[in-house]
């Protein structure tokens, strides 16, 4: 995988998160299979770069969140502490995560446009998709060059470093499983230059080469047309709810997702506050296993709460008791495992 140029705000935050955490250095470094040395050059900064993929499991480990959207939430509440907008979008690292590791939900309404558009151009998705892997926008020196990875925020030679761009490569059945509804989560930089190329061919049909003017008013038209949808990366979506004075025009920024995952968590925190009046010293007690649970491992809580217990509807008061100790008794057993049995993998 690409490697991350190891910042000083890469370093601090990376700190920062697992403090707040309460993550030790230690345990970090076994999960990552180094040393506690390393973890301590890393935070640091006396480490020059590292593999993003290692980047973003340590990440997601320091952070205990398994969603990349609110993992790349939690880094930005965290960068924002500390660091200007302007400072942030020059964290390729995060740049990266945010609008390329992080899969978002995409709205129906996004994919009917982008369809309509598609339809009302008169041209195929092959040809869109041609236009879309050109790089229409970069130099040729950097669509030549080999060192450049595809799919990856860079800076850009030709500008001193001071901008960054990122070099395309979308298979064409990829983009037709996003347009056909087959992907219901996406990276927003794959949407946007979907949508970029079709504001771009509408404008101005097969010219190749832009101004830099022209170009940034149709980034700035693509990103319109995303936030009409509700479809934004998470620096855009935190960036437009602190221009919003109340609560009602917050509100009126959220997708459909976020509306569903706040009615989504009252309800569960009603059905936490039913059991708290039936008998609150119980649920205390199982709700603070329930946290220590969440925070061990949110993902692997998340799955066991997701299974359809509602299918035991019939079964009898005695039986789920039964359930209960032998779910208990699998437990003990999986814990009891030899090291080589419990060697660490993904799940």
């Amino acid at each position: 995988m690409p490697r991350a140029i190891v910042t000083s705000e890469l370093a601090e935050t990376l700190r920062s998160i697992r403090l707040q955490n309460k993550i030790t250095a230690k345990s970090l470094a076994e999960h990552i299979n180094k040393s506690p040395a390393f973890i301590s050059k890393l935070e640091n900064g006396n480490v020059l770069s590292v593999d993003t993929g290692e980047l973003y499991s340590i990440l997601q480990f320091i952070s205990k969140e398994s969603d990349t959207t609110e993992l790349a939430d939690q880094i930005y509440k965290s960068l924002k502490l500390k660091y200007s907008t302007k400072e942030i979008e020059e964290q390729l690292w995060f740049v990266n995560y945010e609008t390329v590791e992080c899969l978002l939900p995409i709205p129906v309404s996004l994919i009917d446009e982008i369809n309509s558009r598609i339809s009302s151009l008169n041209i195929t998705r092959q040809y869109l998709n041609s236009r879309i892997n050109a790089n229409e926008a970069l130099s040729q020196e950097d669509i030549s060059d080999q060192s450049i990875p595809y799919n990856q925020w860079y800076h850009e030679k030709r500008l001193g470093g001071n901008a960054h761009s990122i070099k395309i490569r979308l298979y064409e059945n990829q983009m037709n499983a996003l347009l056909d509804g087959e992907y219901d989560l996406a990276p927003y930089v794959f949407v946007f230059c979907i949508l970029y190329y079709l504001v771009k061919i509408e404008q101005y049909d097969t010219q190749v080469t832009l101004s830099d003017e022209q170009n940034n008013a149709l980034m700035q038209e693509t990103t319109c047309i995303l936030n009409s949808h509700k479809f934004y990366s998470i620096s855009e979506r935190n960036a437009l709810i602190a221009e919003k004075q109340s609560l009602e025009e917050i509100n009126d920024l959220l997708s459909s997702f976020d509306t569903a995952n706040m009615e989504l968590l009252s309800d569960i925190i009603s059905g936490f506050r039913v059991a708290s009046e039936h008998n609150i010293k119980s649920t205390n007690e199982q709700l603070s296993l329930f946290a220590k649970n969440m925070h061990w491992d949110l993902g692997f809580m998340l799955r066991i709460i997701s299974f359809d217990y509602t299918i035991l509807d019939k079964t009898s008061v005695s039986n789920r008791r039964n359930l209960l100790t032998e779910l208990e008794k699998v437990i003990l057993r999986y814990a009891e495992l030899s090291d080589e049995q419990n060697r660490i993998e993904e799940y």
